[in-house]
């Protein structure tokens, strides 16, 4: 009976960790089969930089989530962003000006993003849909201009930001960062209770629109630091860098077991522990054969799956 309570009681930790734990185990034993190996040096680069860009989005994703919220122009941003460090790059011979500006437009966008939705009535979500479509055209419109689908860095030295110990030092100390402001801070603490009853909250005398600002700020804060690794992998960026981010870090905050309507489950390690369940489906479920379309649907289904599981209220119906 105490096993059994104690499952019941850690299921979704259970759920989550046993899903990468699993992971680990079938992409060990079963490539081998088909010659593939996903402990070789070449498949762990490929699994690091795929897992550093996510981890980091996702991490800086916690506390947006935790409001039970989303900001789908994630993945615009960082491809906004890392065509900006490489031309400012090139221009000027030094990232820091590119970053620089990446840091203002983040600053606004998150600005907005968050107080859209008080001061004009609608769900968060709509204003980050309308920067979406806004970043997709100026992209657009920059690479029309440029004559090409591409550019890449030519007067900046980028390989540190293919280090993979320079990747994990700045994934923990960015974790470090975030889990000391979300667990040991009102900035954590109120934003958590934002997403489980805002009523209550604005009751309690939290200033509602202000917490909202900077939990979008530390998002934009992490889409800039991984705008910069997304750049400098290849050293270059395009008009389709960044593609699908923002669906990404869903899944993956849900694969970690992040509740879908935030507020107090919401814990920084479900980020990190998802973005690399996700990277280990991406790589290797290759390595077992699967065609990139059959990878989506083994992805979809299994989100599907931990969406049901993880996500229900006592209730047996998914939250808001």
């Amino acid at each position: 009976m105490k096993l059994i309570n104690v499952i019941k009681q850690n299921g979704q930790s259970i759920s989550v960790y046993g899903g990468l734990i699993a992971c680990l185990i079938l992409f060990t034993i079963f490539p081998p089969l088909r010659g593939e190996n996903l402990w070789t040096a070449a498949k762990l680069s490929i699994l690091m930089s795929d897992v550093i860009v996510l981890a980091l989005l996702s991490v800086g994703a916690i506390f947006i989530y935790s409001l039970g919220s989303m900001d789908i122009s994630v993945g615009k941003q960082v491809g906004v962003y890392a065509t900006i460090m490489v031309v400012m790059g090139n221009r000027t011979g030094s990232m820091v000006p590119g970053i620089l500006i990446c840091i203002v437009i983040a600053i606004v966008i998150a600005a907005i993003n968050a107080s859209a939705g008080d001061l004009l009535n609608i769900h968060p979500i709509i204003s980050s849909l309308v920067f979406m479509m806004v970043l997709g055209g100026i992209s657009s419109i920059v690479y029309n201009t440029i004559g090409s689908r591409n550019v890449s860095l030519r007067t900046v030295d980028y390989s540190i930001f293919k280090n993979p110990w320079f990747m994990l030092a700045v994934l923990v100390i960015e974790f470090i960062v975030v889990a000391y402001f979300f667990n040991f801070t009102k900035y954590g603490k109120y934003a958590r209770a934002i997403g489980a009853n805002p009523a209550v909250a604005r009751q309690c005398g939290i200033n509602i629109m202000r917490y909202k600002i900077i939990s979008y700020m530390f998002m934009g804060a992490a889409i800039v630091l991984a705008s910069m690794f997304q750049m400098g992998y290849t050293g270059s960026a395009s008009d389709a860098t960044g593609t699908g981010f923002e669906m990404n870090v869903m899944v993956a905050l849900i694969l970690g077991g992040m509740p879908l309507s935030g507020g107090m489950k919401s814990r920084v390690v479900y980020a990190v522990v998802g973005a690399l369940t996700f990277s280990l489906l991406n790589v290797g479920l290759p390595m077992m054969g699967a065609q990139p379309n059959q990878v989506f649907i083994i992805k979809g289904l299994i989100f599907l799956v931990v969406v049901l599981l993880t996500s229900r209220k006592a209730s047996g119906v998914l939250p808001r």
